[in-house]
């Protein structure tokens, strides 16, 4: 199954009314753009109904114990029942230390995460909780499931703004839900949910961008609730979250540059072992080269971060590109973590280039063209 995000059809819809709602140049893309929001929205549904996975399987030892145990099962060695057993194990250690995610995976191998191993049966389906990462940016939870044989750990999503799910398959999991101490949900800016590639009866949830974590501290409790399909009694744990503070490094530069009437500011740079976070506050007009002028138009302003070697750290997850250059006042944005803390980072701002149709320029090898601003580089030190 693919990733299900919440917020995907919530940024569309936002999307949509903000293109009817702003005050477009005098060469109108409003109509470009709700065509590709519809042709967003119907790609989107067609990828539900896929059931694509989510993970490669990155690591050796995972890629093994999946032969071995087919190998055990397929030559007879053991019999049916001990058979269906083992294809219902899941693989030894973290789930974190298997996926493709190098910074859980570096979390993970520094022992910043924690196992809490909650278990709760309902109706002849138990579920853990046994994996928790948060660091102030990523809340991080991995489930496991018992008693259900199916290759699908996830339902399909039918809505996520009251998180309906397909209930036709039971021990399916609905969209979990996490309040914080206070009572209320813990509020992101995105979210990715789904099964585990080459993990069997593993699901992932992640909370990118949290927002109301702070004032609970660095040690506290949140309520997790997980809806199962044609299970009447939702699967609600009470699980010790513990913030990685360890290698982590919370930054408030408040350095500023400009070029013409747009203006950056880098309010929060946050880098810990699993993830690199940056806030940023602008204002003015999106920059403008001589080649995005006539048919063409810049995009919204990207930021590209550097280390002290060169080194650019991906942003996690870029977003759409619908926007021909409308500013974004707050950028609240993670990237991938630093395999080593640098000594300093360079933040270099750039923007593509739509063409009157909307879509991206790109160069020979398929890569969007991208058109930076020297002018507006700023570098930030670290230690």
């Amino acid at each position: 199954m693919k990733w299900q995000n919440r917020t995907d059809e919530q940024r569309l819809q936002q999307i949509a009314e903000t293109v009817r709602s702003h005050e477009m140049p005098i060469t109108s893309y409003s109509e470009q753009i709700m065509n590709r929001i519809e042709k967003m929205e119907v790609q989107g549904n067609q990828q539900k109904n896929t059931n694509g996975k989510l993970f490669k399987k990155t690591l050796i030892a995972a890629c093994t114990a999946a032969v071995v145990g087919t190998l055990i099962i397929g030559t007879g060695l053991v019999s049916p029942a001990w058979a269906d057993k083992l294809s219902q194990m899941p693989i030894l250690g973290s789930i974190f230390s298997n996926l493709d995610d190098s910074g859980l995976k570096n979390a993970a191998e520094k022992g910043l995460t924690t196992n809490p191993d909650a278990s709760i049966t309902h109706d002849g389906v138990t579920l853990k909780i046994s994996d928790v990462m948060y660091d102030g940016t990523r809340l991080v939870l991995g489930f496991e499931r018992e008693g259900i044989h199916n290759d699908l750990v996830m339902a399909e999503i039918t809505n996520f703004w009251n998180n309906d799910f397909d209930q036709s398959v039971k021990g399916l999991l609905g969209m979990p839900v996490v309040k914080l101490p206070s009572g209320k949900e813990v509020i992101f800016g995105s979210s990715r949910t789904g099964d585990i590639y080459g993990q069997p009866n593993t699901l992932l949830l992640e909370l990118n961008e949290v927002q109301n974590t702070e004032e609970f501290g660095d040690e506290f409790e949140v309520s997790v609730s997980v809806p199962v399909a044609q299970i009447e009694e939702p699967f609600v744990f009470q699980v010790p979250v513990k913030k990685v503070t360890e290698e982590a490094i919370r930054l408030t530069p408040d350095q500023t540059k400009s070029r013409g009437t747009f203006s950056y500011t880098v309010k929060n740079l946050d880098i810990t072992p699993a993830t690199t976070r940056i806030v940023i506050n602008s204002t003015g007009e999106v920059p403008v080269s001589p080649e995005q002028t006539g048919e063409y138009s810049p995009t919204e302003v990207f930021y590209q971060i550097e280390d002290d070697q060169g080194n650019i750290i991906e942003p996690y997850n870029r977003g759409y590109d619908l926007y021909p250059a409308i500013p974004h006042l707050i950028v609240d944005k993670i990237y991938a973590a630093f395999s080593e803390i640098p000594k300093y980072v360079t933040i270099k701002p750039y923007t593509c280039t739509f063409d009157k149709d909307l879509n991206l320029l790109k160069d020979a090898d398929g890569q969007r063209i991208k058109t930076f601003y020297e002018e507006l580089e700023l570098t930030i030190q670290i230690q």
